[in-house]
């Protein structure tokens, strides 16, 4: 990967940095040489997944005195903060909406305040395809497609996508906000190790190897070719470079005076079915995937397919569809059939 034209920050504070994502971007920024500052509050991240050297705060992003001691690790402020600090479970959003708001929502004016009293000129919010008002055909939205989340976990990136576009009215911080579709694979060994996980790739790996039961499958009558919902599924390398681009962008563009919201789609534009996805894994594994059928979820759409033309126009990333190395790099970092 490359940073392409877009100046690398010199420091970066990622909130949520134990996590899948936290853990991956973190890898990358320290292979540019950035210095990199974490906070979480290890509930659902895991302190092993950071190198030991990368100073953390082990506190909630709702906690202003958490966030502000973040902001101060180091002699002088980052220049951009990485916001991943979130709950994302759509079918656990449901059963506990409240929850969703404080973390997501309220977390994310906690650390955009603390960006703008801090001086920070750059902030990216890890948003999602869930603020999304699915249509017929569920394909190809862009970045000015109607919102209206069907889920708790929704309707909280999106109240945290208006955040970050009041602060910019500001004139002193840029921010982004980048919606990921279905984040995938593996990037420095950083695996997927969600307590209770709930992507399907390593559900279905572990199902394949016979490590967990068969992989449940919600709803088999979704109006789609096979009946299973559809996705777009995105290598979580081009998601962390997406990240260091868009903090990059910030930084530029506050320095120019010319504060700005980008909101920017995350995703390939092909759209992958549960069932193909199954396929996938069995041929990466050379095993069967069990799997059963179950009724739809609350909350589940039937399908969200990426437009990624501004990626590409904004970022110049142009995101790897392959969805076999997506699979075989988390088995791989998974530990899985050696």
């Amino acid at each position: 990967m490359s940073t392409g034209e877009f100046p690398i920050p010199r420091s970066v504070l990622i909130t949520g940095i134990a996590g899948y994502i936290g853990s991956t971007v973190t890898a990358r920024l320290l292979q540019l040489g950035v210095r990199v500052t974490g906070l979480d509050d290890l509930g659902r991240g895991h302190a092993d997944a950071v190198p030991s050297h990368v100073p953390i705060i082990r506190g909630n992003v709702c906690d202003e005195d958490a966030v502000a001691r973040a902001l101060n690790l180091l002699d002088r402020p980052p220049e951009a903060v990485i916001h991943l600090a979130a709950w994302i479970q759509v079918g656990e959003s449901v059963q506990r909406p409240e929850q969703y708001q404080q973390i997501n929502a309220v977390g994310t004016q906690a650390v955009t305040q603390g960006c703008l009293d801090a001086g920070v000129p750059s902030l990216v919010l890890a948003s999602s395809a869930a603020v999304l008002a699915t249509k017929a055909d569920g394909h190809f939205f862009a970045e000015d497609a109607d919102v209206g989340p069907e889920s708790p976990y929704g309707s909280s990136k999106l109240a945290a996508e208006r955040t970050l576009a009041a602060a910019t009215q500001t004139g002193r911080i840029s921010a982004t906000a980048l919606r990921l579709f279905n984040v995938a694979g593996a990037a420095s060994q950083c695996a997927e190790r969600h307590e209770p996980e709930t992507h399907i790739i390593p559900l279905a790996l572990r199902a394949s190897f016979g490590l967990s039961p068969p992989l449940q499958l919600y709803g088999l009558d979704w109006p789609t070719p096979d009946g299973t919902c559809l996705r777009d599924y995105v290598h979580v390398e081009d998601v962390a470079e997406a990240m260091i681009r868009a903090a990059g962008w910030g930084v530029r563009q506050t320095a120019q005076g010319d504060a700005a919201f980008s909101l920017v789609h995350v995703g390939t534009g092909r759209s992958t079915s549960v069932l193909e996805v199954i396929e996938a894994v069995a041929r990466v594994t050379g095993r069967p995937v069990p799997y059963v059928a179950l009724p739809r979820r609350p909350g589940d759409t039937a399908a969200l397919v990426c437009n990624p033309l501004k990626l590409q126009a904004l970022f110049g990333i142009s995101p790897d569809a392959n969805l076999q190395r997506m699979v075989r790099d988390a088995c791989q970092a998974l530990r899985l059939g050696a």
